[in-house]
C-alpha cells in the first residue's frame, strides 16, 4: 500500500475545498495518508495570520490523518539532506536555512518510506519521491 506525506500546500487546498485535491484523494482511496507536525503548525500559523484559527475545528478537519511528530530517525535522515546541500554549489547558507523545515518533513518521508504530496514538487524531488496533484 502506497503511504502518502501531505505537504502543507495539500493541507492549504483541502481546507479551501479544490478540486485537484478531491481529485487525488478520490483516486487513491486505498493509500494511507499522514503528514507530519511541522505541516500541521503551517498551516496553524496561516489560519492565525488571517484571524480564522480554531484549533478544534482544525484537528476535526484533519481527523481522518495521522500527524507524525518529528522524531530522532527523522532528524537524521533530514540532516544528510541538508549536508548534501551545504556542500553544493547552487545553495547558499541562506537559501539552506530557509529550507530547514522542508528538509525536516522530507526526512519524515524518507524514513518512514513515504510519498511526499506538494504543489512544490522542486522543494522535495531531490531527496524524496513525490506526486504533485
Amino acid at each position: 500500500m502506497t503511504r502518502y506525506l501531505l505537504d502543507t500546500t495539500f493541507l492549504i487546498d483541502y481546507l479551501g475545498g479544490t478540486d485537484d485535491v478531491r481529485r487525488f484523494l478520490e483516486g487513491h482511496e486505498e493509500a494511507e495518508f499522514a503528514t507530519t507536525a511541522m505541516n500541521y503548525k503551517e498551516v496553524a500559523v496561516g489560519r492565525r495570520l488571517d484571524d480564522s484559527f480554531d484549533p478544534e475545528r482544525l484537528a476535526a478537519a484533519f481527523a481522518w490523518l495521522d500527524v507524525v511528530p518529528i522524531g530522532r530517525e527523522h532528524a537524521l535522515a533530514a540532516s544528510a539532506f541538508e549536508a548534501e546541500l551545504y556542500r553544493s554549489d547552487d545553495h547558499t547558507r541562506r537559501a539552506v536555512d530557509a529550507a530547514a523545515a522542508d528538509l525536516l518533513i522530507a526526512g519524515v518521508a524518507d524514513a518512514e518510506g513515504m510519498t511526499v504530496v506538494t504543489r512544490n514538487v522542486d522543494d522535495f524531488e531531490p531527496f524524496v519521491p513525490v506526486a504533485s496533484y
